[in-house]
């Protein structure tokens, strides 16, 4: 397991055992693990033995992800704890496949979407073949964010907290290889919070996670109604009933967006001058076009998309193809135009 070399941001590492033939990928694997886990795996899987493993250290974090296969058996037993030294909280996040761990005198069986925290300061075993999101916490960090002691070897709390964790940890994963060392600092601090919410929450913690809750929540709104823009019944009632959140909640996290009507409504109207900047409309009747997007009529429809984008319906045909082809000429004064015929 090696730096990457062609990585500039955060210090990250990175094992396929598909780079080496089988048998050496494993011996390899089970000797970087030797001081932490004793590794098992049955001999008529070794041929099939993989492992990728992707980590990142985000301050004070280790965060990364996993693909082992097939079921590999690892303990950890007080030799390793004495070996290591390691004094770490580890969360398994489940994507795809099947974990189970033994930890702390309980059995935790994870379903994809739900994690497990372990202590790395106590034995544990583990059989998995999966994929996964690992995060690990050093103790006082973590510790110092719940509001009161808690059990935390073997927890794997059922809640919205830690719902909306699975979706940051995923977005954190992607954007880890862009990352600057101040937006780190951040992140590292929206995502212990947003962790210690999850596993006790306290009006205290809960207000310290806000921010990365609210990032996650956004996020899915936004996708909800992207997938159902041309749907005539999308309102904040069916979005607050789908994504299960209060209306005050959605109505707050679209105030820096100008509301949720009128987001919903630049939408439409972004999807309409898509498909008129393409010529589809040609095949198409404007005011059938408006109906079929959500406004009442033409009239309402073309009042709308002027106001947004300075310009009627019928001037925006072949407007777009125009600056595209002028765009050497005229890019610095109609770069904004050429930015519309992007997907949004």
């Amino acid at each position: 397991m090696q730096h990457d070399p062609a990585f500039l941001g955060a210090p990250h590492v990175h094992f396929d055992s598909r780079s080496m033939p089988a048998e050496q990928a494993l011996e390899f694997w089970r000797e970087s693990l030797s001081r932490s886990w004793e590794m098992d795996i049955q001999p008529q899987h070794m041929p099939a033995f993989q492992a990728e493993v992707a980590m990142w250290k985000a301050d004070c974090l280790l965060v990364g992800s996993s693909t082992f296969g097939p079921t590999q058996t690892r303990v950890r037993r007080d030799a390793n704890i004495r070996q290591d030294q390691l004094d770490h909280y580890r969360l398994i996040m489940l994507r795809e496949g099947q974990f189970r761990c033994e930890a702390g005198g309980q059995e935790v069986t994870l379903s994809p979407g739900r994690f497990v925290i372990t202590d790395m300061a106590a034995p544990e075993l583990n059989v998995s073949c999966c994929k996964a999101s690992i995060l690990y916490v050093p103790r006082d960090v973590l510790e110092s964010a719940l509001p009161r002691p808690v059990r935390l070897h073997g927890a794997s709390p059922v809640n919205a907290c830690a719902d909306l964790l699975s979706g940051h940890l995923s977005s954190l994963l992607n954007a880890m290889p862009q990352m600057s060392g101040p937006e780190v600092a951040g992140v590292t601090r929206a995502t212990v919070n947003l962790l210690a919410a999850s596993l006790a929450q306290s009006p205290d913690n809960l207000d310290a996670a806000q921010p990365a809750i609210d990032s996650v929540m956004l996020r899915r709104v936004r996708q909800y109604i992207a997938q159902n823009l041309v749907d005539e019944r999308l309102s904040v009632e069916q979005i607050c009933a789908h994504l299960r959140v209060s209306r005050s909640t959605l109505y707050r996290l679209f105030v820096h967006l100008g509301g949720i009507a009128d987001y919903i409504r630049e939408r439409r109207l972004a999807r309409v001058h898509q498909i008129l900047s393409s010529g589809q409309h040609l095949r198409q009747n404007l005011a059938h076009l408006a109906e079929q997007n959500g406004f009442r009529s033409a009239t309402q429809f073309s009042r709308a998309f002027k106001q947004q984008f300075g310009y009627s319906p019928s001037e925006a045909t072949g407007q777009i193809g125009a600056v595209v082809q002028g765009a050497s000429a005229h890019s610095a004064s109609r770069f904004d135009r050429w930015l519309e015929t992007l997907e949004s």
